[in-house]
């Protein structure tokens, strides 16, 4: 059986097919402050908690065996509400094939973000990054990569890290994914 997120970076170059054929991040290019390897970087650094501070451990999820991805998601984004559907097209087709992680795009913003979340019926749960960001230097760097930081200070999302079985980050994806295509979808489920 082929990788299926070989299948479906294949599928995503395709699809962004007038985006530069090197990007060192697929889909929106913007300048960052950070490069993608300090973005992959981050994902073994930064500390994800939930609403009640309780920390995901990204580093077990990320050596599971499964696939993971994580997304950096926002309320406010026209973009991340606009993937709901495919979201909820992947709960549905093949729930269990993948760890699913949800991060809130600005710390700030989580308890909004949360509450959307929680109002559109995904399966999975909403993480922020930890409080450690603001007082341990090394922690807020892996923070500022995680969320591939740009020029402006700012965050790009959505944002998609697809990591591989083996724990290794396959793609980094910039911009709005939709699921809802039978080709990506099945890709994605690995069909």
């Amino acid at each position: 059986m082929a990788n299926p997120i070989r299948l479906l970076v294949l599928t995503v170059l395709l699809a962004l097919s007038a985006a530069p054929a090197v990007a060192e991040i697929l889909g929106m290019q913007v300048a960052r402050k950070v490069s993608e390897a300090e973005m992959k970087a981050s994902l073994r650094a930064v500390d994800l908690v939930d609403e009640k501070g309780a920390p995901l451990d990204l580093n077990a999820l990320m050596s599971s065996g499964k696939p993971t991805l994580v997304s950096l998601w926002a309320h406010w984004c026209p973009n991340c509400l606009a993937e709901v559907a495919g979201y909820k097209a992947i709960a549905k087709a093949c729930p269990q094939q993948w760890n699913v992680v949800f991060v809130s795009a600005r710390a700030a913003d989580y308890p909004k973000d949360r509450a959307k979340f929680k109002s559109l019926g995904l399966p999975w749960k909403i993480y922020h990054v930890g409080p450690s960001s603001r007082t341990d230097v090394a922690k807020a760097e892996a923070a500022r990569a995680f969320y591939g930081e740009t020029l402006e200070g700012g965050v790009v999302t959505p944002t998609h890290y697809f990591i591989a079985a083996s724990g290794a980050v396959e793609a980094i994806v910039a911009g709005k994914m939709d699921f809802t295509e039978a080709d990506r979808l099945a890709a994605f489920c690995g069909r």
